[in-house]
């Protein structure tokens, strides 16, 4: 079994790029453009505004948009027990992988696995429960790389 570390930073960043471009192409564009157009949205109402109701959504919509571009940020920030360092025990076998973290030990079939998606630095394995596992490709051997992308293609 391989010994992986998966580091506060390794974690962040894997955080951030699920967060702008793990849920398709729809979701990125709306999240990466979607904040400064309300905000800019909200600098114009507030700019032409003639009723006080009107300005009043106008700040809604700066403070919408400013928390909207923060979010992800937020987040780290407030949830930091997601980020925390953790050490794992991992072995890909040919028809599972066996997660040992402590005295628990977790067995996954693939026919468990959703999907089995490769991005530039790690593979995402998504669960049918909506769980996520992310193994760092830098952490992995050549056959369970091999095994992974065989599995993607399926």
């Amino acid at each position: 079994m391989n010994n992986q570390k998966i580091t506060q930073s390794e974690k962040i960043k894997i955080f951030l790029n699920e967060y702008y471009f793990g849920y398709g192409t729809y979701y990125s564009i709306l999240r990466i453009v979607a904040g400064p157009l309300i905000l800019i949205m909200g600098f114009y109402m507030y700019m032409n505004g003639n009723s006080k109701p009107g300005i009043s959504y106008s700040g809604f919509m700066m403070f919408f948009g400013v928390y909207y571009l923060l979010k992800p940020f937020i987040t780290i920030l407030t949830q930091k027990a997601w980020f925390k360092n953790f050490d794992h025990n991992y072995h890909i076998e040919s028809d599972k992988i066996i997660i040992q973290s402590g005295k628990s030990k977790s067995e996954l079939d693939y026919s468990e696995l959703e999907k089995v998606l490769k991005r530039k630095t790690y593979f995402v394995l998504k669960t049918k429960s909506k769980q996520g596992i992310y193994l760092p490709i830098k952490n992995l051997e050549t056959d369970e790389i091999d095994i992974l992308s065989r599995l993607k293609k399926n």
